[in-house]
């Protein structure tokens, strides 16, 4: 009986975590609660990898507590830091190929909610509603990133001059 009730209670603390989320604004309640029985809260200590640029990218993360800074490494690193409960990173596997496009490593101890790909895609068929509110949001959130390496970059190239 125990065990039900500790079940329950993490399901209802993941889809409180998820109404909290960029990605999952708008959408509907019975969604939510197919997102709350397929998630995991994962905590990871300070220092550690969540996922790494170039790996197969098998899950999205929210953020539920703590830092973390996601870097882009060529030439030099363009990096931003997630701190934010309800802040995304991983979304590339929400992408084709499914290469993660970042290094997600913890400023700080972080808990983070981790949801599946392949469980989310099958949510998302059942629900195409809210699988285009997503998908909206999704391209929102690709696009404030892109911005924000435009401007490091821009910034790095005034202070050239």
């Amino acid at each position: 009986m125990i065990a039900i009730k500790d079940v329950m209670k993490e399901v209802m603390m993941i889809v409180e975590a998820i109404e909290e989320s960029d990605l999952f604004k708008g959408v509907g309640t019975e969604f939510l609660n197919k997102i709350g029985q397929i998630g995991e809260i994962r905590s990871f200590k300070c220092d550690s990898v969540i996922c790494r640029a170039n790996e197969k990218a098998r899950y999205i993360y929210q953020l539920v507590d703590g830092q973390i800074d996601i870097m882009l490494a060529e030439k030099e690193v363009i990096h931003f830091t997630v701190n934010r409960p309800g802040e995304i990173f991983g979304w590339s596997a929400l992408v084709e190929p499914f290469i993660y496009t970042a290094t997600a490593k913890c400023k700080s101890d972080v808990r983070v909610l981790r949801i599946s790909r392949d469980s989310l895609e099958k949510i998302i068929i059942q629900h195409p509603t809210d699988g285009l509110a997503i998908l909206r949001h999704l391209t929102s959130i690709i696009s404030q990133r892109l911005r924000h390496a435009y401007l490091y970059i821009y910034s790095k190239e005034l202070s050239k001059k």
